[in-house]
């Protein structure tokens, strides 16, 4: 217990070293949070927009799952890739989980494989635009230059 409150305590920190802000880091992991709700819903609200568009179910299903891979990411992996890798295992087994909920207790809905296949491919494009703002951010540190350690005749230009 102590290492989870260890962990806990030392994410602000983390977070300010590597840049952005805690609050809109952790407003964006609610939003997806918010966001998976809507697969448990019994169904949605008749004449909710688009809902007859072919393909939107996995589209959506695409889409959360990477938002939330991505801003869990963000919060819970700010410098090292340990949790990430618990992110990813609990995202596989809540897309699973999701699917079995809707076959077993929601009549108005259907488990089905194709959402689990998206719902992969979304935690998979989460994982890589996690890893790709990584990458970028180390870039961008690296290229910033200390005005005091720049050589003597670049800095009297």
């Amino acid at each position: 217990m102590d290492v989870a409150v260890d962990f806990i305590r030392r994410l602000p920190s983390e977070i300010r070293r590597v840049g952005g802000s805690l609050v809109w880091r952790l407003g964006l992991l609610a939003l997806a949070l918010l966001l998976n709700i809507g697969f448990y819903l019994p169904s949605l609200p008749a004449g909710t927009p688009g809902t007859d568009m072919p393909g939107l179910d996995k589209a959506v299903h695409l889409l959360v799952f990477a938002l939330t891979v991505f801003a869990a990411g963000r919060v819970l992996a700010p410098r090292k890739r340990f949790p990430m890798g618990w992110v990813v295992i609990v995202a596989l087994a809540h897309a699973v989980l999701i699917e079995l909920v809707q076959l077993v207790a929601m009549p108005a809905r259907s488990g089905d494989a194709a959402d689990v296949l998206f719902d992969v491919v979304g935690i998979a494009l989460g994982l890589a635009v996690w890893v790709g703002e990584r990458v970028l951010r180390r870039a961008a540190a690296q290229h910033q230059v200390d005005p005091e350690d720049e050589p003597a005749e670049l800095s009297t230009r």
